[in-house]
């Protein structure tokens, strides 16, 4: 089989479509050893539906996955702070030298913080809404089994250049602990933040986030471990490295040394 991942890889940054991620992400899973939903079941007739199904030993697995690739030159992190600190709303932060200041959870209001969250990127609420309505109905057109389903979100960036992986996971965790506390979302059990080439100093496509409901839920934390090990393995494949665990071993600071043709997004002049 062909890593698909490092194809993508080689082809120019600027020219990669949002069929193009998914096609690789198609791939992933078969890598996974799941499937399209659409391929293995009949979808009834005006039914939303998610993207994949994995036939596990104890549970399924239920995923869609939500691409984030709107791009907003100007529409940064340091953009949106800087302006709350003219207006005098960035308080009680840490300067670190003329140009670079440390926010802190008290830096901002509560009020403050939440309008950050809710206006920063809506798109990835936005995503968050369609996937619950779409893991809802799949849920319901499935066959009845004696497994548990357990049903999730992968939100991949693939380009939103001035997003990480850390501000998609802040905003996806606000989002969603305030849609699980009042009961809605009831359909998603987890959601993973990754990413394929966005490289940022200290992050790798091998870096990702993720949230449950319930830790306490083996089946779901499971899930999330298995599905995150296979991507470990599948990108690794792609770039070109290996994977070696080291239960003992320390995460490192910065990210590992990738030849221009594989640092993707950084290609592109901004």
């Amino acid at each position: 089989m062909t890593n698909k991942l490092a194809g993508l890889l080689e082809g120019p940054t600027n020219q990669r479509s949002v069929s193009d991620y998914e096609s690789v992400y198609d791939d992933f899973v078969r890598f996974a050893e799941g499937s399209r939903i659409d391929h293995r079941f009949e979808i009834p007739p005006g039914t939303l539906n998610a993207d994949y199904h994995f036939d596990r030993v104890n549970f399924d697995v239920i995923l869609e996955l939500k691409q984030i690739y709107k791009y907003g030159k100007e529409d940064t992190v340091d953009q949106y702070f800087s302006k709350r600190l003219e207006e005098g709303k960035l308080k009680n932060f840490i300067r670190l030298s003329n140009n670079q200041i440390r926010i802190e959870p008290k830096s901002l209001s509560e009020s403050d913080w939440n309008h950050f969250y809710k206006k920063f990127r809506p798109s990835v609420a936005g995503q968050l809404d369609k996937a619950a309505r779409q893991l809802k109905q799949t849920a319901n057109f499935l066959p009845v089994t004696d497994k548990p389903q357990v049903c999730g979100v992968v939100l991949l960036n693939t380009g939103d250049f001035n997003m990480s992986t850390d501000v998609a996971f802040r905003l996806v965790e606000w989002h969603m602990k305030r849609e699980w506390k009042r009961g809605s979302y009831r359909k998603i059990d987890f959601v993973t933040c990754v990413t394929m080439d966005f490289v940022q100093e200290g992050q790798t496509p091998l870096y990702g986030r993720h949230i449950a409901r319930r830790v306490e839920d083996e089946n779901v934390v499971e899930a999330i471990r298995y599905l995150y090990d296979r991507w470990i393995y599948y990108v690794a494949e792609g770039y070109g490295l290996t994977v070696e665990f080291d239960p003992n071993g320390v995460v490192e600071d910065t990210a590992p040394s990738l030849s221009p043709s594989m640092r993707g997004k950084l290609q592109k002049k901004l």
